[in-house]
């Protein structure tokens, strides 16, 4: 069944989240890119208020531009860490980065690779070679997100006929999905017809759009939408 995960930059909206109800709080920073790491000190406040009673994940960045392998170290109490391959394309050894990367995630945390729906101009590897990396990793989660804000909603980027593809190679593998980038109401519903783990938020849950801060009604208000297209779906 779906549940929802909300991107916050900080306790403050971690803790407005959780009372929405969000099934997972993830931290980020949306003002350093798609994946922008929040400051580790953020961490310990966002785990501190969630008091380890909630699930959380956390952005360590892209993989070739972000400390990632020291962020990786300091993921500790995240059950998800989160790692883009933008740029990983052109890079020969970028698999033995992942590699050196997610050793250094501390027991418990799962690396989850990030494909882009936008991958070309990412620079990056293609859904299909990003779940080849999910599929080898202990999350069994792949998260197609968008590179480029600017540059159009999931649902612009990849065709639905490719969402389905991939979606059907991801059940063959044992992966979940988690889908995002610029999802609002009506293309939350769409993709629940692809049943994804989790559908991830950050403007939609937000007053002000992604840079903005998030609100508590619209976290509730996303929470009962997928919920409610779950509980559909399982009728």
């Amino acid at each position: 069944m779906t549940g929802l995960l909300v991107s916050v930059r900080d306790a403050a909206e971690a803790k407005i989240a959780r009372a929405g109800g969000a099934d997972i709080i993830d931290v980020k920073e949306p003002r350093r890119g798609a994946l922008g790491p929040a400051d580790t000190e953020i961490w310990s406040e966002i785990q501190a208020a969630s008091g380890g009673r909630a699930v959380t994940s956390v952005a360590l960045g892209e993989l070739l531009h972000d400390p990632v392998e020291a962020l990786a170290t300091r993921a500790v109490g995240f059950r998800f860490a989160k790692i883009g391959l933008a740029g990983c394309h052109q890079t020969c050894d970028w698999v033995a980065r992942w590699t050196r990367a997610i050793r250094q995630l501390p027991p418990g945390t799962h690396a989850v690779p990030v494909a882009y729906a936008d991958w070309p101009r990412a620079i990056a590897p293609s859904p299909s070679v990003a779940l080849w990396l999910a599929e080898r990793s202990l999350a069994k989660l792949l998260l197609i997100d968008t590179w480029d804000k600017s540059g159009g909603t999931l649902l612009d980027l990849l065709s639905w006929q490719t969402l389905r593809e991939v979606s059907r190679h991801a059940r063959q593998a044992g992966v979940r999905l988690v889908l995002a980038g610029s999802l609002h109401c009506a293309a939350i519903t769409k993709v629940q017809k692809l049943a994804p783990a989790y559908i991830g938020v950050r403007g939609a849950a937000c007053s002000g759009g992604r840079d903005g801060t998030i609100d508590l009604a619209r976290v509730k208000s996303l929470v009962r939408l997928v919920h409610a297209v779950r509980l559909n779906a399982a009728s």
